[in-house]
């Protein structure tokens, strides 16, 4: 049962990272929703985005790391912008 509650904790401190990045960096992202737009760019980004978050909670539930081909983290520079 530790571990479990462990690994939640993770997953609520990335998620709470998160937040925080998409607040500084990109606070419109919430109101313009543009990954429900079909065909758009942002929709791929988004699908892409949500696959590895998937392959990361396998990973961390299983230990197995196989599942994630690379680690997926935001950028903590300002020097590229969000599309």
């Amino acid at each position: 049962m530790a571990r479990e509650l462990t690994d939640f904790r993770k997953l609520e401190a990335r998620l709470k990272d998160l937040e925080n990045w998409l607040k500084e960096n990109a606070p419109e992202c919430s109101m313009e929703q543009k990954h429900l737009d079909e065909g758009s760019q942002e929709r791929a980004y988004w699908n892409y985005g949500y696959m590895v978050a998937l392959r990361d909670v396998i990973t961390l539930m299983t230990g197995n790391s196989q599942t994630s081909q690379k680690s997926c983290k935001p950028d903590s520079s300002n020097t590229s912008p969000m599309a």
